[in-house]
């Protein structure tokens, strides 16, 4: 797996991958409660950030459907 520069991605940089996809999943869930939902988008936006800043994937904020 590479990132928007073409590097292979390191072991972390999968691992932060991972969380964030993890994270969707989670929200996708029909029996959440609202508070859990906003603490998980609030998470999966800061897990977003760190993405976004290391050039691992190219989604805009407003395309994730938080």
């Amino acid at each position: 797996m590479k990132d928007l520069a073409g590097r292979e991605l390191t072991s972390t940089e999968k691992r932060l991958l991972k969380a964030f996809d993890g994270l969707e999943k989670l929200l996708a869930e029909p029996d959440l409660a609202p508070c859990v939902v906003a603490n998980l988008k609030e998470a999966a936006a800061a897990l977003q950030v760190a993405i976004l800043d290391l050039g691992l994937r190219a989604e805009r904020p407003d395309e994730l459907h938080l």
